[in-house]
């Protein structure tokens, strides 16, 4: 099943312009479905080494946040397809803050409402890490 679906296009684009992107029935169209999954993968390349993209893309409420910033990847890469000087600045403008985002939140540096990945002992996931060079001491006496 996927996670965007048909209407959620309709707050961001004109369906006239997305026929035109993909030249069929947009929402099932090859184009746009490989457009939603780079756009997914692109977001777990950022961040999926801090959160559980996977108990996130499965849970039942969906992200309104999260959508927008899918679909604003995923026009991106629709629009690159018919030529780089053909995508509106507004497009590029969407793209690159969805992309500032993802960075900003894969560094720590944004916290996010997703599910924090955990370890197999039930830890979250952290960058710090406490360790020694020293070999460990021998304090029996």
């Amino acid at each position: 099943m996927r996670y965007i679906k048909e209407t959620d296009y309709e707050m961001l684009i004109k369906n006239e312009i997305i026929r035109l992107l993909t030249a069929t029935d947009f929402y099932n169209s090859t184009k746009l479905k490989r457009a939603e999954q780079t756009a997914i993968d692109q977001m777990r390349q950022y961040i999926g080494k801090r959160y559980d993209l996977v108990a996130f893309f499965n849970a039942i409420t969906r992200d309104e946040f999260i959508i927008t910033l899918l679909i604003d990847v995923a026009l991106y890469h629709l629009y690159s397809q018919t030529g780089m000087k053909d995508i509106p600045k507004h497009r590029d403008d969407r793209y690159q803050d969805a992309l500032d985002w993802l960075k900003e939140v894969g560094k720590g540096a944004i916290p996010a409402d997703l599910p924090e990945l955990k370890d197999d002992t039930g830890e979250t996931f952290s960058e710090v890490k406490i360790w020694s060079a020293r070999p460990p001491e021998n304090h029996k006496w």
